[in-house]
């Protein structure tokens, strides 16, 4: 089903509210991954994602060596008590040793990360063994194979290291690189455009006259945005004008896979994201999310992209941010997005509320009580506009609907800001 398949009760504005978690599902119906791959060297990997499954270029480890520094000895030459053997050779990590041992019995001083000898099958460590001038005792007959990684212990040759579709980070770098695989293919960055509207908005170093604000949730947006699987690029604030908005977001449905906007998106006389985008031959429908605070949120496309239109309040456009837009932008990357993980944690706080919309409120995490369970209380009077709430906060408390009042004690899931939604 698509936003167009819905039906249209649904996508009213006097629509009944779904839950926080099947508008998520909604939000995320008919994106799709987008196409087009680059290759990029393991220096550039780190948070792009592989289109494809990709195998060590060799075993790990490549060759026998040793797990310890001592000595590397053959098992054959001991009986049943301690022997002493003459050192004949020095090997540590590097090259292998170029000459021949011989069959006399012999030990081998070693260091870890060294290639066994020839013909050796075991390393005993230093601390175990009692060293003189040239030889060595050892006191006990080891096991075969002791102190010894096996060359493809770790992994064998031609093993899948990294599944397709995985978002690389500083483990599969160090793994790719240690396999001998150099630069991989990936998906191309997701285009991602951003936009503010409102005649009242003012950049950060602008002058305030008066009625005007100064524009915090593109700022914030561009933050949320910054990853290397992202080409973000902002469009700047565009007017209150239909016309003004409907050009950019024309311009924006030809070179863009996500079009984020904040802003006009309600139904007063001043919002005119939804005339705009039909007007620029794209769709549009709230979500209708039983989410506070949050309404109202819009999605839609422009031609192939994403469109989602966020509240304009900072708050606001920061919940619904993390609970719709990102989800639309992990699918884009190629990725499967995972719910919000929460955490069980109990009220320190308590207050009267409406019942309605589950309630999204920042919360501090306050200790623990004394079944371990984690301690949230409110420190600042919540507020779709008040940002100073979110400062010292650890995450955000969900407050279910129905309930008319938080008790101290109450359980509440706990959604914090990392790593919950990796803020």
């Amino acid at each position: 089903m698509t936003l167009l398949d819905l039906p249209k009760s649904c996508c009213s504005d006097r629509a009944e509210f779904i839950s926080v978690e099947a508008a998520r599902s909604r939000a995320l119906q008919g994106v799709n991954p987008v196409t087009g791959e680059e290759v990029v060297g393991l220096r550039a990997a780190r948070g792009r994602v592989n289109t494809s499954g990709i195998a060590a270029g060799h075993a790990l480890p490549p060759f026998d060596q040793s797990a310890m520094d001592g000595y590397a000895v053959r098992t054959g030459d001991f009986s049943d008590g301690s022997i002493a053997l003459p050192v004949v050779a020095r090997q540590p990590a590097g090259p292998a040793l170029g000459v021949s041992i011989g069959e006399q019995p012999a030990a081998v001083r070693i260091f870890t990360g060294a290639p066994i000898p020839p013909g050796f099958d075991a390393v005993v460590m230093q601390e175990h063994c009692e060293q003189h001038c040239g030889s060595v005792t050892v006191p006990r007959r080891p096991e075969a194979g002791q102190h010894i990684r096996v060359s493809g212990d770790d992994v064998p040759a031609g093993a899948l290291i990294v599944p397709a579709n995985t978002l690389i980070d500083a483990r599969h770098v160090a793994i790719l690189a240690a396999a001998g695989v150099p630069s991989i293919n990936v998906r191309r960055r997701v285009r991602v455009a951003v936009l503010s509207t409102g005649d009242e908005l003012r950049e950060p170093d602008q002058q305030l006259r008066p009625g005007e604000i100064h524009d915090s949730n593109r700022a914030m947006l561009l933050s949320l945005l910054e990853r290397p699987a992202v080409e973000l690029v902002d469009l700047g604030r565009i007017p209150d004008d239909p016309a003004s908005i409907a050009k950019a977001f024309e311009a924006a449905a030809r070179d863009f896979d996500i079009v984020i906007s904040s802003g006009g998106v309600s139904v007063g006389e001043e919002d005119h994201i939804r005339t705009a985008v039909f007007a620029a031959g794209g769709e549009i429908a709230p979500l209708n999310a039983s989410i506070k605070p949050g309404k109202p949120i819009s999605i839609g496309r422009l031609g192939t992209a994403s469109l989602v239109g966020l509240p304009g309040n900072p708050v606001s456009a920061l919940v619904t941010f993390l609970w719709f837009a990102q989800p639309i932008i992990v699918r884009r990357m190629g990725l499967r997005p995972e719910a919000p993980r929460a955490t069980r944690a109990v009220a320190a706080f308590a207050e009267q509320r409406r019942p309605g919309r589950d309630e999204f409120v920042p919360v501090v995490v306050a200790g623990r009580d004394r079944e371990g369970r984690l301690l949230v209380e409110r420190r600042q009077r919540a507020g779709s506009a008040r940002l100073s709430s979110l400062i010292d906060a650890d995450g955000l408390a969900r407050i279910p609907g129905e309930l008319s009042a938080v008790r101290s004690g109450d359980t509440l899931d706990l959604y914090t800001f990392d790593p919950a939604f990796s803020l």
